[in-house]
């Protein structure tokens, strides 16, 4: 149905801003009888606001992945379920996270390991997010 592909077109390059100012539940309805656009079912997911201290942010618990954002001014843990495995994303930074569908979340690049590229540190680097797309797209 055109609710189906509505959410089929959310998961795969649905964009949304959520404003975190104290710890945010992302919402996601498994057994939806109507087309409501969640933020949990969207693929990228741009945080913003100054939550004056890290926040913790609970996804849905299934599996998926989430290409997130933080623009905030500080760091935001993500969690699911009971929360047995999380991961901290720190402030003005960018990653590709997944949920297992088993109270775990995990940094998708956890093992990519781009110390330097080309003889520059994405660390100490002006052009880091480019430097480090460089690195995922070689």
């Amino acid at each position: 149905t055109n609710d189906n592909l509505k959410r089929f077109e959310n998961a795969t390059k649905g964009v949304v801003d959520v404003a975190v100012s104290g710890d945010t539940t992302l919402t996601f309805t498994t057994q939806p009888t109507s087309y409501a656009s969640e933020n949990g079912r969207q693929q990228v997911l741009r945080f913003t606001g100054t939550p004056g201290a890290t926040r913790t942010i609970t996804l849905p618990n299934i599996q998926t992945n989430f290409n997130v954002l933080n623009d905030t001014n500080q760091s935001l843990t993500f969690s699911a379920g009971s929360g047995a495995a999380t991961y901290t994303l720190v402030a003005g930074r960018d990653a590709m996270i997944y949920v297992d569908g088993s109270d775990e979340v995990h940094n998708a690049f956890a093992n990519l390991d781009v110390t330097t590229i080309n003889g520059v540190n994405p660390a100490n680097s002006a052009q880091a997010g480019f430097v480090i797309a460089m690195a995922v797209a070689l």
